[in-house]
């Protein structure tokens, strides 16, 4: 086991409730872009659990400078740390995008990217408890889950910026608006990517 010391616990349990906490972002990203009725909102709720994340990135921090013997190397326990962050960020991001760029409507694909955003983030927190006992299988199968679903993102943005040029009623403002959403929720998948990738290569320097 990584944590079996009563003192490591607070590094496992922070990192399994930062990726709670992105599944709650991103059930709340995926209620959004429904309708986008509400998009302010939703923003406003993300930006708070963005907030939240940001908080569980210091206490890791806060607790790697105050002990001396970690259950993992300092650096690994920061890459996981900066990577969940990261996650968090991406989704909030794409949120704001939809309040600042004035996106009034839903699309077929952006409830499609919500719902891989939704598939990573549950993999993705099923691994993180994995974590505990190394249960590599676990995090593997995770991890194939997680690049199977950011190449279905890769698709979903190819194919929505296609849709969009194939159209002959397309606005060029709504098709700069929603090409650069397309492209940050796919960039979002790439991050859950790097991050099970991350998490793979602490599981197999421990093994």
């Amino acid at each position: 086991m990584f944590f079996n010391r009563s003192k490591d616990r607070i590094f496992y349990q922070t990192l399994v409730d930062a990726t709670s906490n992105i599944l709650e972002a991103v059930l709340l990203f995926r209620e959004n872009v429904e309708t986008l009725e509400e998009k302010e909102s939703y923003a406003e709720k993300i930006k708070e659990l963005e907030n939240k994340g940001d908080e569980y990135t210091h206490l890791i921090i806060r607790e790697l400078n105050q002990t001396f013997v970690t259950p993992l190397d300092r650096e690994d326990i920061l890459a996981l740390a900066v990577q969940v962050d990261d996650v968090l960020d991406g989704i909030e991001a794409c949120a704001a995008r939809f309040v600042y760029l004035h996106v009034d409507h839903s699309t077929p694909h952006l409830i499609k990217f919500a719902g891989v955003l939704e598939s990573c983030a549950r993999h993705l927190h099923e691994a993180f408890i994995a974590l505990e006992k190394r249960d590599y299988a676990k995090i593997r199968k995770a991890s194939i889950e997680i690049n199977v679903l950011e190449n279905e993102g890769d698709k979903l943005m190819r194919d929505g910026i296609a849709e969009m040029l194939a159209s002959p009623d397309i606005q060029v403002l709504d098709l700069i608006k929603m090409k650069e959403i397309y492209e940050k929720l796919e960039d979002v998948t790439d991050t859950f990517e790097d991050l099970i990738n991350v998490m793979e290569g602490v599981v197999m320097k421990y093994a």
